[in-house]
C-alpha cells in the first residue's frame, strides 16, 4: 500500500491585503499639498522622532479625495470580512484616519490598534523618488501577532510552509505611492527607519465595527 501524502493545513491565518488606489495619481496630486499645508499649521506636533502626525480627523479636512479613499477602504474591508458562518456582509465601518509625514531618520514604533477591527496605511508619497535603493529603508513592518512565542524554543528553526520561516519575527512590505496596506488591527504594524531625502506622506487609518 502506497504511503499517503501528509496533509498540511494553515490554521488561524492573518490576512494582510496589499491594494492600489485605482486613481492614485490624481488623488495624490491633491492630497500631498493638502497634508503638507496642514502640517505647517500644526508644526509642533512631532512625535519624538516618529514624524509629524495630525489628529485623527483627516475626514474633516481631506476633501473629496478623503471620501474616495474611505469608500475604497470600506469596500476592501467588506470584501475581507464575513460572519462566523462565512457569509459576506456590508458594514458602515467607522473610520478614524490621521495624516503623517516622515523625514529622513524618522520611523514608527510597532503597535496594535485596540478597538478597531481593521487597520492600515495609504501611501500618498513613498519618498523614494522612484529609487530601488534598499538602503533608504522605511519598510512597513508587520509583526507576528503571536509575538516571539514561535521563535523562543528554537530561534534558528522555521516551518516548511508558506510564510513559515518568519514565525515569531517580522514581515516587511516596501511602500509605494498609491499603495494601501490593510491588516487586522490586532497585528502590530510599524515602519523601519526611513533614510530617503524626500518627505514621506501617508494616511494611517483604523476601521471599527459600527
Amino acid at each position: 500500500m502506497a504511503a499517503s501524502k501528509p496533509q498540511i493545513r494553515s490554521m488561524f491565518a492573518t490576512p494582510v491585503c496589499v491594494h492600489f488606489h485605482p486613481v492614485a495619481q490624481e488623488a495624490n496630486l491633491e492630497l500631498r499639498p493638502l497634508i503638507l499645508e496642514k502640517a505647517q499649521n500644526l508644526a509642533a506636533n512631532n512625535n519624538h522622532g516618529q514624524g509629524w502626525r495630525s489628529p485623527a480627523d483627516f475626514e474633516s479636512w481631506g476633501g473629496a479625495q478623503a471620501l474616495t479613499l474611505f469608500r475604497i477602504l470600506r469596500d476592501l474591508a467588506d470584501s475581507l470580512t464575513a460572519t462566523r458562518a462565512g457569509a459576506r456582509l456590508t458594514l458602515d465601518w467607522k473610520i478614524a484616519a490621521a495624516a503623517t509625514i516622515r523625514q529622513k531618520g524618522e520611523y514608527q514604533e510597532r503597535a496594535a490598534r485596540p478597538g478597531a477591527f481593521w487597520a492600515g496605511v495609504y501611501y500618498v508619497d513613498d519618498g523614494y523618488q522612484k529609487s530601488d535603493d534598499e538602503a533608504l529603508g522605511g519598510e512597513c513592518e508587520l509583526a507576528d501577532p503571536r509575538g516571539v512565542l514561535p521563535a523562543m524554543i528554537a530561534p534558528s528553526l522555521g516551518f516548511r510552509v508558506p510564510n513559515g520561516l518568519t514565525a515569531g519575527q517580522m514581515e516587511t512590505i516596501r511602500p509605494q505611492s498609491g499603495m494601501i496596506i490593510l491588516h487586522p488591527a490586532w497585528q502590530p504594524r510599524g515602519e523601519r527607519r526611513y533614510d530617503g531625502n524626500a518627505q514621506r506622506v501617508a494616511v494611517e487609518f483604523d476601521l471599527a465595527v459600527p
